[in-house]
């Protein structure tokens, strides 16, 4: 099973999250979910999801602590 890796810009760095199960997206953050539970709040916008490669690539304008999370808009 390959699920997806969020990387901080087109260079491929590290990623910042593995084994991605779920994404929500609202005008300004992108909140991601991996398998274990643990989660990854950016303040920023997805530029690329490549299902092939199992890659997400995001723009970031700050990744947020837990005591920063917003609530997303539900939709």
């Amino acid at each position: 099973m390959c699920l997806a890796k969020a990387y901080p810009n087109t260079e491929m760095d590290e990623p910042i999250l593995e084994n991605i199960v779920g994404i929500e997206l609202d005008d300004q953050y992108v909140r991601m979910e991996n398998m274990f539970g643990e989660e990854k709040v950016i303040k920023g916008k997805v530029l690329k999801v490549d299902f092939e490669n199992s890659k997400v690539v995001l723009d970031i304008t700050n990744i947020l602590g837990e005591g920063d999370v917003p609530e997303l808009a539900s939709s």
